[in-house]
């Protein structure tokens, strides 16, 4: 805590000292332009008050001729008489009236006496002659008809011009040394009045610049750590999520490589999660997670890791652990979950499978343990074991499938996975409407597997989440490439019950956002058994995606799942027939009744209805006179790679 407070106080310090040097930056450039503003009206109005008394005291009393031979003696004496006063009482330190030579031909001071002219031409009068005045600061003595010295009185000096009486011609210049410290005294005053204003007012500029840079700075940093935190965590339960748990398993292998001990990963799968979600709803259900999450983390000791990995699996790291540890720590773990929680005014329990693995008796690397942690929960879910730890022999359940989790995981990250596309055609007009977009996973050494090799696999190891985003973000960046020229494809794709756990509403919203695709341009396929595997949550994620114009489609309907008085209520807005009845249907009028049927509660329930597996010309037939809105089958096209897919929406075969 004294450490976080003093890193504190430093930021603060750094920040008022970042802020302090524009401030006393600006606070020079201000006073300086206010001092040269000051100095230059001071001058201004020196130079007027010589106008004036020009005007008051010199051009009255001039015959209007130029003075190239001197005043005449009635001029000296006007002169003298109207000047006497202005030197005697200080309003001027001295006053001289020049000629356009630059001779001095009346000194106020000394009226009798007529001065020289200067051996060159003043350029003072020159100037004043020209320009009609000029002035500036100086010392009394200053001029050299004066003897050029610099310790005189401040004063401020200005030059004149002096016009006869049609003010057409100028006849003479007239030189007045005004007394400076009056001013300066002035300006003195008003400089201390504005340093003063300027002090308070950048003080306070100051004090709320810094004190918003600081606000401004907390609460980015709140945000960085915030963003930092959600990256790295669940925002559920707070705790670290698979990014973090992969980094976390890493680290403890590196760790245990140095000290020689030994590491036990575990997975956890609740399994009566379904029922609380479906009894008590899903806000229930996730504080039933938060609760379950609380209590792993309080059961394990303070080096442990315990993830949320989605849904409700949970991953363990246990470093520094021995194996016969291992199932005590896991059958106290059980006996956490195992206690009862009051959630919605009941008394619930859950149940979890564990599995887990041995590093390094179990696998040599972060990849392989992971896996075969994987391996022991779906031994264990299968065996209806509550803990089990992988051992050789888990393999032999079925080498093809269980094998393939390891590479799995890594092609999802590797781009080992491409899409297939399936085009979607309107039954009337045999125009492509859509592609359903269909992975394949393209294995080094297997070539092609099909998803029917590695999808139940997926959803029962936990990676069924990444693959279904790594096929709804590819199928989506897809989509945006095919609309730049054939805006009204739609894309469809096919969403897993387990997928349903997860904040999918919001991550497909922030997909389509980043691909800058219409959220109607989405066509989610979920099957009946999603909605009969948790009916409650399904139906919010789905209300949910509906609302934000995601279109929704009920796949493989007919199958038995989906009860006709609930169909009417569900948030989709499009049918998927089955196609086994589709394929059957040429055969079988009971399959043919069956279609026709489901065509008809659609259209009566204002659903679109698709059929797939359209194989023949004669069940496309009879599909478009049932009024079957769009057909998908082998008759159009297999699935293809997204080059060739295009190419399709010219090549579909017409009817004969």
């Amino acid at each position: 805590m004294h450490s976080t407070g003093w890193r504190g106080y430093r930021r603060f310090a750094g920040y008022t000292l970042a802020t302090l040097v524009p401030v006393v930056w600006l606070g020079v450039v201000l006073e300086r332009t206010l001092v040269d503003e000051v100095d230059r009206a001071a001058l201004r109005d020196g130079a007027a008050e010589a106008m004036t008394i020009s005007d008051a005291a010199i051009e009255p009393f001039l015959s209007g001729d130029p003075l190239d031979d001197g005043l005449t003696p009635a001029e000296r004496d006007d002169l003298a008489r109207s000047t006497i006063a202005l030197v005697g009482n200080g309003t001027v330190l001295q006053l001289r009236l020049r000629a356009l030579d630059g001779a001095v031909v009346f000194d106020a001071s000394d009226p009798g006496v007529r001065l020289p002219a200067p051996a060159e031409p003043d350029d003072e009068v020159d100037e004043a002659i020209a320009e009609g005045s000029t002035v500036k600061r100086t010392t009394m003595g200053s001029d050299s008809v004066d003897g050029g010295t610099s310790d005189g009185t401040p004063a401020i000096e200005a030059y004149v011009a002096v016009h006869d009486a049609s003010m057409e011609r100028v006849v003479a210049v007239a030189e007045v040394y005004i007394p400076y410290e009056p001013i300066a005294a002035m300006r003195n005053s008003s400089l201390n009045r504005l340093r003063t204003v300027l002090i308070v007012g950048l003080s306070a500029l100051w004090v709320l610049l810094a004190t918003m840079v600081w606000s401004v700075g907390r609460r980015l940093r709140r945000s960085s750590l915030r963003t930092e935190f959600l990256a790295l965590h669940d925002p559920l339960t707070g705790l670290p999520n698979r990014r973090l748990y992969a980094d976390r398993v890493s680290s403890a292998l590196a760790a245990a490589g140095r000290t020689g001990q030994d590491v036990a990963l575990v997975v956890v799968d609740l399994d009566r999660f379904k029922e609380v979600n479906d009894t008590l709803g899903h806000r229930n259900g996730d504080e039933f997670l938060r609760i379950v999450a609380r209590r792993l983390t309080d059961a394990l000791r303070p080096g442990d890791t315990v993830a949320r990995l989605g849904g409700d699996e949970f991953g363990i790291v246990l470093p520094g652990v021995r194996a016969e540890m291992v199932d005590q720590i896991l059958r106290r773990l059980q006996d956490a979950i195992g206690q009862e929680a009051e959630l919605g005014g009941l008394a619930v329990t859950a149940e979890a499978s564990m599995g887990y693995a041995m590093w390094p008796a179990d696998a040599d690397s972060a990849d392989w343990l992971v896996q075969r942690a994987d391996l022991a929960l779906y031994s264990a879910k299968s065996a209806r074991a509550s803990i089990v730890r992988y051992h050789a022999g888990i393999d032999e359940f079925d080498p093809q499938r269980l094998g393939l989790v390891a590479e799995l995981r890594r092609a999802i990250s590797a781009g080992d996975l491409v899409l297939h596309f399936q085009p979607k055609v309107d039954a009337c007009t045999r125009e492509v409407v859509a592609f359903e977009a269909l992975v394949r996973w393209s294995h080094p050494t297997r070539g092609l597997i099909p998803p029917s090799d590695f999808i139940p696999i997926a959803e029962s190891t936990g990676l069924i989440g990444p693959l279904t985003q790594w096929v709804v973000d590819t199928a989506l960046a897809q989509l945006a490439v095919w609309n730049r020229t054939h805006p009204d494809l739609s894309m469809a794709v096919n969403i897993s019950a387990r997928n349903l756990r997860d904040d999918l509403p919001g991550w497909i919203l922030n997909r389509l956002a980043a691909h800058r695709v219409k959220a109607s341009r989405l066509v989610l396929e979920i099957t009946e058994t999603s909605f009969a595997h948790d009916p409650i949550r399904a139906t919010m994620l789905i209300e949910e995606l509906s609302a934000a114009g995601v279109v929704v489609s009920l796949d493989d309907f007919g199958q038995g799942y989906t009860s006709l008085g609930s169909l009417g209520h569900l948030p989709v807005r499009e049918l998927k027939i089955d196609r086994g009845f589709v394929v059957a249907m040429q055969s079988s009028p009971e399959d043919r009744a069956i279609v026709a049927s489901v065509v008809e509660l659609g259209h009566n329930l204002g659903l679109k209805v698709v059929a797939e597996g359209v194989e023949n010309e004669e069940v496309c037939a009879v599909l478009r006179d049932l009024g079957c809105d769009t057909m998908q089958g082998f008759l159009f096209s297999r699935p293809v790679p997204a080059d060739d897919a295009l190419g399709l929406m010219a090549t579909i075969p017409q009817p004969a």
